[in-house]
């Protein structure tokens, strides 16, 4: 197959794997992906898809990209928290949350990092859609939250809070929302709540 050919096949793809290019060419061979890493027409995201070499990739896309790497995911915790301006926009990673087992992929935009979590917690999420092409399932900021909290056992106090220079304006209407304390309700872990009052002090300091 000649690339400007595959190149009109894949270009509407956020990203493309071996099966996406079989699905159109059953008898493409992967020793053609080789040839064409090594002469930069595509270049590898992770977890074995891949890019065209000219493709742009800022956040949005980027989230879009994990999402489809790693199925079924949605954007959360760090990822999301910085996307709500609650935290620093510093974050090296793109963190999300799965079904699926913990994983974990090193790309040359940063780390991937699923965390897994039990499927009746796969909730509290929106899809974003941008434009035809830009489309990714990030978590609420109530259940970000809640993600978050749920795996940093590490928050005792709300000084722990200040230390990770989180935003008291963007959590203010936490506490008279209904969805975040009905989202708490399904976790059913006494420490997460306990984690949750301690962003209530922290939120009235």
């Amino acid at each position: 197959m000649k690339f400007r050919d595959f190149q009109a096949h894949v270009k509407d793809l956020p990203a493309f794997n071996l099966n996406d290019v079989r699905n159109f060419d059953p008898d493409f061979h992967r020793q053609q992906f080789s040839d064409w890493l090594n002469r930069r027409y595509i270049k590898p995201l992770a977890g074995g898809y891949y890019l065209l070499a000219d493709a742009q990739v800022d956040e949005s896309s980027l989230f879009m990209l994990a999402n489809r790497i790693y199925e079924p995911s949605y954007i959360s915790r760090e990822s999301a928290l910085a996307h709500y301006l609650v935290i620093p926009e510093s974050v090296l990673s793109v963190t999300s949350v799965s079904s699926r087992k913990t994983k974990q992929f090193d790309s040359e935009w940063g780390r991937l990092s699923y965390r897994s979590i039990k499927p009746i917690l796969m909730f509290g999420y929106q899809v974003v859609e941008q434009d035809k092409k830009i489309k990714y399932k990030i978590a609420s900021l109530e259940k970000a939250v809640l993600d978050y909290l749920y795996w940093n056992t590490r928050i005792n106090s709300s000084e722990d809070l200040v230390g990770l220079r989180w935003n008291r304006q963007e959590l203010l209407g936490l506490e008279d929302n209904q969805s975040f304390w009905k989202y708490l309700k399904v976790f059913e872990n006494k420490a997460l709540e306990r984690r949750v009052d301690v962003v209530m002090e922290y939120i009235h300091a």
